[in-house]
């Protein structure tokens, strides 16, 4: 009996202790926030000021063109940049020793290249970029070389003939056309 007892007497003081942490619990008050977390009144929420503007789609047409214009000045000298950087990335990777790093640098310049040419007013040279990172996709250290090599040079032979009539944009065309059909056919052969 005595054990009974001694259980009893630990429920009740496990009971007492159970609703006094109840009773704490229920006294204490909940925090205000409002200092913390500003929430709008639900009328104010749905007001939004309203602004109406006007745009004349030619007048935004003739500034967007304005625009550009003034960048295309600069052209030129970015293209001119890229295609030193592709140049100088071939000339690092045309070694016996190059690594795939360098390769991949080549790759990288040629893919930069491809997507703005076209927006510097080079199309041939982002054809031939294309063609060349599609070249190098697949294309191990040292395998390749001539064909790597006629990419680059017939981009900086398509830098220096833009704008010098129309038979260079048919030159142009007919080395892409070729250099293209070369690469399909070493990527058909993988």
């Amino acid at each position: 009996m005595r054990g009974d007892m001694m259980f009893d007497k630990l429920l009740g003081k496990w009971r007492l202790a159970k609703g006094r942490t109840t009773a704490e619990a229920k006294q204490v008050s909940t925090p205000d926030i409002s200092r913390v977390i500003k929430i709008r009144a639900p009328e104010q929420a749905s007001e939004k000021p309203t602004i109406a503007i006007s745009v004349d789609p030619v007048e935004l047409a003739d500034k967007a063109e304005a625009a550009v214009d003034s960048l295309s000045g600069q052209f030129d000298a970015w293209m001119s940049a890229d295609l030193d950087n592709l140049i100088a990335s071939w000339n690092a990777a045309n070694v016996p020793e190059a690594t795939p790093e360098a390769y991949r640098a080549v790759f990288m310049a040629a893919h930069n290249i491809r997507g703005v040419a076209g927006s510097y007013g080079y199309p041939a040279i982002s054809r031939l970029c294309g063609s060349l990172a599609t070249l190098l996709s697949d294309t191990h250290p040292g395998e390749n070389s001539a064909l790597i090599n006629l990419h680059v040079e017939a981009c900086r032979a398509a830098f220096i003939g833009v704008g010098k009539g129309d038979g260079s944009d048919s030159v142009a065309d007919a080395v892409c056309d070729a250099l293209e059909q070369s690469v399909a056919s070493k990527a058909g052969a993988n």
